[in-house]
């Protein structure tokens, strides 16, 4: 069954991490900042509490070039020394961009391995622009199996300014 959860960037300065929230406003899923270095890759902690899983990853700087206007052609960073895109990639995730219905945002369909998997939305909280908020997404995902995936396509479309996600 279908679940939608709230992604959320952390209203820090230095050592934001980001969160999914559930209805209830309990954290599921978070990538807590530990280290924000000036030059090399930050360490995050990356916990799922519905398993009870934490890893660690090593998230460098993003980097945006070819921007043209409004849209940027390529962000991205380096998750654990690979590009984002490659490691998604490599993990069997692909994400068709579209214009959201009704709405000003982005909507994110994710398959993994050409099967549904999430759903990844702007999301606009308290009737805000997305575009003066920040980072606040809907993520509904198929099933809790893929929420590690689903949460690193939003930590990624979140950290980056790549409008059309590959």
């Amino acid at each position: 069954m279908a679940k939608t959860y709230k992604f959320e960037q952390e209203r820090k300065f230095l050592k934001a991490g980001y969160f999914l929230l559930d209805d209830s406003g309990n954290k599921v899923y978070e990538a807590k900042m530990l280290t924000q270095p000036l030059i090399g890759a930050s360490d995050f902690e990356f916990v799922n509490h519905l398993t009870n899983k934490t890893t660690s990853h090593k998230v460098s700087k993003t980097v945006t070039t070819e921007t043209n206007e409004l849209l940027s052609t390529n962000s991205k960073f380096k998750f654990d020394g690979k590009n984002i895109w490659d490691h998604l990639h490599e993990k069997g995730v692909r994400i068709d961009t579209s214009m959201s219905k009704g709405k000003l945002g982005m909507t994110y369909s994710v398959t993994l391995e050409g099967k549904p998997m999430a759903t990844i939305a702007t999301s606009t909280p308290n009737g805000k622009s997305p575009i003066t908020v920040g980072n606040f997404l809907d993520v509904t995902v198929e099933d809790d199996e893929n929420l590690d995936l689903a949460f690193l396509v939003a930590f990624a479309s979140a950290r980056t300014e790549q409008t059309f996600l590959s």
